[in-house]
C-alpha cells in the first residue's frame, strides 16, 4: 500500500493543508462575525455564498484545468482562497464577506475536483477504495484539526485570518514542487438539467 501512496503523497499533503486552512476559515467567520455584530441573516448568507461559489466552481474548473493544467489550477485555487481570507480580515462587513465566502466555495470545489480527478487517474482499480478512503480520512482529520486550532487563541484578533492564509499558500507547494507526472486534462462533460 505504501508503494501506491508515494505517487500521490504530495497531492494528499496539499489537500490536507488546504482543508486545515479551510477548517479554520469556516469557523472563524461566523465566530468573528457574531463578535462584530453581524445579524443572524448575514451569518446565514455566508453559507449561501459558500454554496453558490461551490456550484460555480464545479462548472468552471474543468475549463480552467483544460487551459492551464492540474498543478497550475490547484495553485490558483489555493492562492485565491488565501486572498479571500485576508480580504475578510481587511473588510469586516457582511456584504463583503458573503462574496468572499463565495470565492472560497469556488476555490474548494475547484481544488476538490482537481485532487479527486488526479487521484482517480493515479489509483489502480485494486487500490482505488483504499486511496480514496485515506484521502477522506486525511481531509476530515485536517478540517477538524483546523477548527480545533481556534480554541488555542483569541478570535477577536488577526491571527486566525493570517494562519489560514499561510496554510492556503503552503497547500500549493507540494504539488507545485512534485516531480511526478501530471495527469491528463479533465474530460469536459455537459450537465443536462432537464434530463436530470
Amino acid at each position: 500500500m505504501v508503494r501506491q501512496l508515494l505517487p500521490v503523497s504530495a497531492l494528499l499533503l496539499g489537500s490536507a493543508l488546504l482543508l486545515f486552512a479551510g477548517g479554520m476559515n469556516s469557523l472563524i467567520l461566523p465566530i468573528r462575525g457574531a463578535q462584530e455584530g453581524f445579524s443572524a441573516s448575514a451569518l446565514g448568507l455566508l453559507g449561501t455564498g459558500w454554496a453558490f461559489g461551490y456550484v460555480a466552481g464545479c462548472f468552471y474548473t474543468p475549463r480552467l484545468v483544460g487551459k492551464v493544467g492540474h498543478v497550475r489550477a490547484f495553485s490558483v485555487m489555493s492562492g485565491f482562497a488565501a486572498v479571500a481570507v485576508l480580504m475578510s480580515l481587511l473588510l469586516l462587513t457582511p456584504w463583503t464577506w458573503i462574496p468572499l465566502r463565495a470565492m472560497s466555495g469556488f476555490c474548494f470545489a475547484g481544488a476538490a475536483m482537481i485532487v479527486e480527478s488526479w487521484l482517480s487517474e493515479r489509483a489502480e482499480p485494486s487500490t482505488r477504495g483504499r486511496i480514496f478512503g485515506l484521502y477522506t480520512m486525511v481531509n476530515l482529520g485536517a478540517s477538524t484539526a483546523g477548527q480545533l486550532v481556534l480554541t488555542m487563541g483569541d478570535t477577536s484578533g488577526f491571527l486566525f485570518f493570517v494562519l489560514p492564509a499561510i496554510f492556503y499558500c503552503l497547500a500549493l507547494m507540494p504539488t507545485a514542487m512534485s516531480s511526478k507526472a501530471v495527469p491528463k486534462p479533465l474530460v469536459s462533460v455537459r450537465l443536462d438539467l432537464m434530463a436530470l
